[in-house]
């Protein structure tokens, strides 16, 4: 299935960084090495715990990951948390449904395959939403379990308050479907990007108009 996304290779985690991050509700199991998660509780990421490699896990479908924002996003950064380097699956080991109430969850996206035979893999067919933009470096901070990378931001219809992480087809099939995240954040919506974009240059060519304007007065 044909898509548009464009892949990145930005070593730098810290170039992703985002705000705000939505709070886990919901794992399976999370992690308490070093300064990571505390155990059992709703935990809301930092820019220290992505660095750190922190990660909470999902238990093949059976206990799913459940995000929440502080107000309803329809623009969200995903950071998989990669400890299979190598397997063809791991960076895109979930599947995503959105949610305004909590209780009743839309589908919004699922990996079935990937391309290539060797890192970085990229997105062959899905259903649903492909992300509009995926990092594919595997960047700085591996922590307790693994890597953060395949930064993937995805660009939804509306906006939803929850949302929950699934196992994917494609990590069904490789008979290992644990969702492995660090975060989950909001990002400028691509239009929003574009029109700032605009209005920055905007702003430019009025400041040179200006200066031009200015000159030609002084003389």
């Amino acid at each position: 299935m044909a898509h548009a996304t464009g892949y990145t290779s930005d070593p730098n985690l810290s170039d992703f960084f985002v705000s705000p991050y939505a709070q886990f509700t919901q794992a399976s199991s999370w992690d308490t090495v070093v300064s990571c998660f505390p155990a059992s509780t709703p935990f809301s990421p930092t820019n220290a715990t992505l660095m750190a490699g922190c990660r909470v896990i999902g238990n093949d479908g059976i206990t799913p990951i459940i995000v929440k924002f502080s107000s309803p996003q329809s623009a969200i950064r995903v950071f998989s948390n990669i400890d299979h380097f190598g397997s063809s699956y791991d960076g895109y080991q979930y599947a995503i449904s959105g949610s305004t109430n909590g209780s009743t969850f839309s589908s919004l996206f699922n990996a079935i395959n990937t391309s290539n035979a060797a890192e970085p893999f990229t997105l062959g067919m899905f259903t649903g939403t492909a992300p509009f933009t995926v990092n594919n470096v595997l960047t700085p901070g591996a922590g307790p379990g693994g890597t953060v990378g395949y930064e993937a931001d995805f660009q939804f219809s509306q906006p939803y308050l929850y949302y929950e992480f699934n196992q994917s087809t494609l990590a069904t099939n490789s008979g290992n479907a644990d969702q492995e995240l660090s975060a989950v954040g909001a990002v400028p919506e691509p239009g929003s990007l574009l029109l700032l974009g605009a209005g920055l240059l905007g702003l430019v060519g009025q400041r040179r108009m200006k200066s031009m304007l200015a000159t030609s007065a002084q003389r």
